[in-house]
C-alpha cells in the first residue's frame, strides 16, 4: 500500500523533489502533466475549456474594475447588498453569477456591462 504524502518522511520528500527536478531538467513530463495535456488536447473537452477561459477573462475584468474603482471586496459587497465572502468567491471563479448580478457589480464599480 502506497503511503500518503502527508505521512512521508523528510528524506522521502527530499528524494521526491530531487526526482521531480531531474525529470524537469531532462524535459520528461510527470503524470499530472501528461493527464493535463491529454485533457487539453482532447477535442471532446474543447467547449468546456473555452467556457472556462471565458469565465476566467470575465473574473479578471471584474477584479480589475474593482481595483480601478479603488474598492475593497467589503466595500463592493456593501454597495451590492451582499457579503464580502460572496464577492471573494465570485472573484476567484468559485461562484457562477447571473447577468443581473454582473450588472450590479459593474454599477458598484462605476462601470457598465458591454457585450462584444
Amino acid at each position: 500500500m502506497k503511503k500518503r504524502q502527508n505521512d512521508w518522511t523528510d528524506e522521502e520528500i527530499s528524494a521526491d523533489i530531487a526526482a521531480i527536478v531531474e525529470r524537469a531538467k531532462k524535459g520528461i513530463p510527470d503524470e499530472d502533466e501528461l493527464r493535463r495535456d491529454a485533457y487539453f488536447n482532447d477535442p471532446a473537452n474543447q467547449a468546456e475549456i473555452e467556457a472556462t477561459f471565458a469565465r476566467m477573462e470575465l473574473v479578471e475584468a471584474m477584479y480589475k474594475a474593482r481595483r480601478e474603482a479603488g474598492l475593497t471586496q467589503k466595500e463592493i459587497a456593501k454597495r451590492m447588498g451582499t457579503n464580502p465572502t460572496y464577492i471573494a468567491a465570485v472573484e476567484h471563479g468559485r461562484k457562477n453569477i447571473s447577468f443581473s448580478t454582473l450588472a450590479k457589480y459593474a454599477r458598484a464599480c462605476g462601470k457598465k456591462v458591454a457585450l462584444l
